[in-house]
């Protein structure tokens, strides 16, 4: 059974613990150590639980099944919990890891195509092109992630998209049929780009609201 826990503060003291099973099922919320009942024990982690704390605030638990992919979002008084996959910082965190994987599989790709002389690789039209664009995208990743700036994530947005764009062209001018898998694949890539980019903003906005 999956168990993670939640800080709900930055000095890393006071937590909940959520545990699951599979598909969701059997899921429960322990606060010091002490189990929680939910306001509505029956109803399905899709429609949302409520879970009141000693303190008063209260825990909400759901999994957003209307997104793709699913996510199972938890708040605190309305606010996503740091480490959940619903906050900012998370999202954020995906976007760049997914920029990290493109950069480094285009990079390797690049470099078997040039310096192993894969033939096959060198058909489609890997080599140094990929070689610069992946690290391209490491660059635009890193930057976002580091220094919070959409911009960067919405220039590596752009970057996937054209990218996506000649793909297909290039398979429709060969007579080949683009994947459906590979569709697939940019498609979710864009999407957590672009979780990543609306991330940023936010972050940054409230990073300026506080020194206001």
């Amino acid at each position: 059974m999956p168990t993670k826990i939640f800080y709900l503060d930055e000095a890393r003291t006071d937590a909940v613990t959520a545990k699951w099973g599979m598909f969701y099922r059997n899921f429960t919320v322990h606060y010091a150590g002490t189990p929680l009942a939910a306001s509505e024990p029956g109803a399905a982690i899709a429609k949302g639980r409520s879970y009141h704390l000693p303190d008063g605030r209260t825990f909400i638990a759901q999994l957003k099944t209307s997104t793709y992919p699913q996510e199972l979002e938890l708040l605190i008084d309305g606010q996503p919990i740091f480490g959940s996959s619903t906050h900012p910082q998370e999202r954020l965190k995906q976007a760049w890891y997914t920029l990290l994987f493109i950069g480094v599989l285009d990079v390797s790709l690049g470099l078997a195509a040039e310096f192993g002389q894969i033939e096959m690789l060198q058909r489609f039209g890997l080599g140094w092109g990929s070689l610069v664009e992946g690290t391209a995208f490491l660059a635009l990743g890193w930057v976002g992630y580091s220094r919070r700036s959409a911009t960067a994530l919405a220039v590596a947005f752009a970057l996937l998209v054209l990218d996506g764009i000649v793909i297909i062209g290039w398979a429709v001018s060969t007579g080949q049929k683009p994947s459906l898998g590979s569709l697939f694949m940019r498609f979710y890539f864009c999407l957590m780009v672009f979780r990543g980019m609306k991330a940023a903003r936010q972050l940054r906005k409230e990073e300026a609201m506080s020194f206001s």
